[in-house]
Formats: C-alpha cells, sequence, structure tokens
C-alpha cells in the first residue's frame, strides 16, 4: 500500500473502469430523464430550483452545486446525458482521463444535486467520492501518496461502514444470521437466482451472512499489508460483490466496488491485462499541492469513521460542509432488514366500478413473470416504488405527482411503465393498492407457472381524480 510505484497499471486501469460504471450511470437516463426530471416529468428540475431560489436566494448554488442553475430545460438535461455518456466512451478509450474524470465529476454531481427523490442512493455519493480521489491521482504518473492512501482508507471505510451499520442497527436478523434468508425476496428488484437460493437451507442463509461480515468487517485490514495480502483481500472484496450481483439488481454498485477494488493489486497481479505505464518525474510543486490534499482529505475521512462509530456534534458540523458535493460520504446498505415484501399496485378506471392495473417495466407485477437481471441498469421509477410501502401516502408528494400525469396521460411518464391500460385516453379514476408478495413455491412454479404469490392488504391511497376545473391539483 504505502509504494505506489508497485501500482502503476491500477492506477491507470481504474480511471477507464470508471468510464464504464458512467457509461452505465449515465447512459441509462437517455431513456427516463425526461419522464422523471423534465418539465412535463414526475419533479420537474425547472420547478425544484425555482423553489430553492425562493428559499435560499444566496446559498443556493452551496446547498445544489449544479450546472442546471444555468439551464434546466429538456434540452440541457438531454445535453448533459449526451456530454456524459461521450465522456465515458472517452474515458474507457483512455484519452485524457484526468479531463475526463473532472468533467464527469461535474456532470454527474449536477445531475445527483437536482435528482430529489430519484437520485439519492448510496451508490450515487460513492462513484462521486471515488472519481473526486481518481482525479487527483491521475494527474501524476506515479500516484502521490497521500493520494493512494486516500483511495485505499476510502476502500477500507466503505467495507468497515456497511458491516458495522448492520450491527449498530440492533435488527434482529442480522444478529441471529437470518438476514439474508428474507433479503432474497425483499430485496427491491429480485432477479431470478434469487427466487431459487431463497428455498435454500436456513444453515446456507447463516453460513453466507458470517460469510459477509468477515469480508465487510475483518478482510478490509489486509489492505494495509504487502502485496500478496492485498490481492487475497481483492480476490474476496470482488468474490463478495459477484455472489451479491448473482441474486439481485443493486444498480451499478456491485460493478463500481468490482472496480475499485482493482487499487488492491499491484502491477505484478494486473501484468496479464495490461503492461505497467512508464514512469516520468512529477512536477514538485505538483506533488506537494497533493501530499498537503491528500492529508487533509486524509483526515476528513477519519473523522467521518471515528464519527460513525462515536457520533460528536463538532464533527457533524464539519462534515455537513461536504455533504452536498457528496464527499466524505457515510456509508451502509440495508441496515434493517425488511423481512416483509409490500408493492404498491396502481390503477385505473373510467366509472370507478372496473379497475386496470398498471404495470412497472422491472418491479414484481404480475405472478406469472419471471424476475429478470438488468443490474447494472437502474430504472429509477421501479426502484422508487419499493420505498412507498415504509411510509404513509400523504407524506409521498413524489409520489401525489406521479398518479396526476397517469390522470393527465402525459406521454413521457407514461414512457417510464412497461404496461398502460389506457392508451388512448387516461383514466377518469385512480387508486393504489399496496399487495403482498411472497416467492410462489416449486409446486405452484411447476402446475401454475407462478413465480410470485399475492395477497390484498389495503388501499395505500383513496380513489383519485381531476377536479372539474381545470387546475392541476388532486382530490
Amino acid at each position: 500500500m504505502w509504494n505506489p510505484e508497485s501500482y502503476t497499471t491500477a492506477a491507470l486501469l481504474l480511471p477507464r473502469l470508471l468510464g464504464f460504471i458512467y457509461f452505465c450511470a449515465i447512459g441509462a437516463f437517455l431513456f427516463q430523464i425526461r419522464g422523471l426530471l423534465g418539465h412535463q416529468g414526475i419533479l420537474p428540475v425547472q420547478d425544484f430550483l425555482y423553489q430553492l431560489k425562493k428559499r435560499y436566494p444566496y446559498k443556493r448554488f452551496f446547498y445544489v452545486p449544479s450546472l442546471f442553475w444555468l439551464n434546466a430545460s429538456n434540452a440541457a438535461l438531454m445535453g448533459v446525458i449526451l456530454v456524459g455518456t461521450i465522456l465515458s466512451i472517452a474515458l474507457m478509450g483512455g484519452f485524457y482521463p484526468s479531463l475526463c474524470l473532472g468533467l464527469l465529476f461535474i456532470l454527474y454531481l449536477s445531475l445527483v444535486a437536482v435528482g430529489q427523490e430519484f437520485l439519492s442512493f448510496g451508490w450515487e455519493s460513492f462513484l462521486l467520492e471515488i472519481t473526486f480521489y481518481t482525479f487527483w491521482m491521475s494527474l501524476t504518473p506515479v500516484p502521490n501518496v497521500m493520494m493512494w492512501i486516500c483511495l485505499n482508507f476510502l476502500l477500507f471505510r466503505f467495507h468497515i461502514q456497511a458491516g458495522a451499520v448492520k450491527l449498530q442497527s440492533h435488527d434482529r436478523t442480522w444478529r441471529d444470521l437470518t438476514a439474508l434468508s428474507f433479503h432474497y425476496q425483499t430485496q427491491p428488484l429480485p432477479n431470478t437466482e434469487a427466487w431459487y437460493v431463497a428455498k435454500w437451507p436456513m444453515s446456507f442463509h447463516k453460513m453466507s451472512t458470517l460469510f459477509m461480515f468477515a469480508v465487510e468487517l475483518i478482510v478490509p485490514f489486509g489492505l494495509l499489508f504487502g502485496e500478496q495480502m492485498r490481492a487475497g483481500v481483492g480476490i474476496l472484496l470482488i468474490a463478495l460483490q459477484i455472489i451479491i450481483w448473482l441474486t439481485g439488481n443493486l444498480s451499478y454498485l456491485n460493478h463500481l466496488t468490482v472496480a475499485f477494488c482493482v487499487i488492491a493489486f499491484s502491477n505484478t497481479y494486473l501484468a496479464f491485462m495490461m503492461a505497467p505505464p512508464p514512469v516520468h518525474p512529477s512536477n514538485a510543486w505538483l506533488e506537494g499541492f497533493l501530499t498537503v490534499l491528500g492529508t487533509a482529505l486524509l483526515m476528513l475521512q477519519m473523522i467521518r469513521l471515528w464519527h460513525h462509530f462515536w457520533p460528536e456534534r463538532h464533527f457533524a458540523k464539519c462534515l455537513r460542509y461536504f455533504a452536498p458535493f457528496h464527499l466524505i460520504n457515510p456509508f451502509g446498505l440495508f441496515a434493517i432488514m425488511t423481512t416483509k415484501r409490500y408493492e404498491i399496485v396502481i390503477e385505473g378506471s373510467m366509472d370507478g366500478k372496473h379497475w386496470q392495473e398498471y404495470l412497472c417495466k422491472y418491479k414484481p407485477s404480475e405472478i406469472t413473470r419471471r424476475p429478470r437481471r438488468i443490474s447494472p441498469y437502474q430504472p429509477r421509477l421501479d426502484w422508487q416504488m419499493w420505498f412507498l410501502p415504509f411510509d404513509h401516502f400523504a407524506s409521498q408528494s413524489w409520489f401525489h405527482q406521479f398518479l396526476y400525469h397517469i390522470l393527465k396521460g402525459t406521454p413521457v411518464v407514461m414512457q417510464l411503465l412497461r404496461y398502460n391500460p389506457f392508451p388512448d385516453q387516461p383514466p377518469k379514476y385512480v387508486r393504489a393498492l399496496m399487495y403482498d408478495y411472497q416467492f410462489s413455491t416449486y409446486q405452484q412454479k411447476k402446475e401454475k407457472g407462478w413465480w410470485w404469490q399475492r395477497s390484498l392488504v389495503s388501499a395505500y391511497s383513496p380513489v383519485m381524480t381531476l377536479k372539474d376545473s381545470e387546475e392541476e391539483d388532486l382530490f
């Protein structure tokens, strides 16, 4: 770890791998951005920025650091997506990596800052923080020592915090090692393999949970040792991500973590991929600047890790200044394991008596539809629907807007769905119901073709319609 000259191949490879991640992260919005954030979308960026400008006339640029303050039109949104996709391809090809990394950081930060509920996931912050350190590392032929340590500490901190939050939550299922027996069914978007693995013996699920805790809480300490130990750590960290990917659809998180793990492998282990780049002397002033900056960033990361275990008011205030830029982030997914799967199903009607169901593209719907593998693609609407049952309908303002667009039949929003039962004329009434979904049994799948079984729990929303006036309100 302490000799970056042995890791020049990894330093050259990491930006290219990040190019692939950005291609998945930004490119996916080509098909979603207008329906989610466009001027006729569910949460228009223009409206969001207008409200912020009224509330924070002077601090709005700090709270929401985004290029969209200059222009938030649909053309600007699509322009950012297209430029970001092109830059990601250039980065994959190794063209001007420092420039591409810097521009991609700015573009993706601009998107995340205005993305509201649809870009509020931990992997967004993780990608931005990795990119920030990788940009500074890429400025020198051999990674600056302090910047290299920062990158390694981030890999260490990400896994330690991910494991720790599960135990700190005092969730019973993590402590008795049964959490994964629920996870395969209740995760946001299960895939086919998850259906099968969920039926394996409890002993397997408990051993899997133990393996996960060992990899997240013990294995990362091996990053502090020699090349052979670090390579072993990298293999185990990658193995965990591959296992998670095989049984789930966690956007590009698993791919990003695998790409990041390349820094655990020295030139010796990466020789089969590419030869180490030639080493040229670095500018002394640049090295000095990077050393100072890297030292400051490392101290902030240590503060974040300390604050994770021993929260301190002054540390929280310090870290808050970096939150809008998604630097020095907290990490940890699935701290509380969901043991029941509730799905919100939207129905429309022309007469208030006969109802027809809208279908999302990937989330569980028909009980005969096989769960798909879509990672690293993330359908943002389907993901956000998964969170709805955790809170009351009244507090889900984005969902209110979504129902409004269903009643209006807004084309760009309807394109986010797989099936619209009212293609010619939008319904007069709409409602949302809550169902309890469970994986089917082997017998049900064999005899009836079921992948799921479901039962109605309750109404999630009241029956809603547009007012007779032309006001764009719901009652």
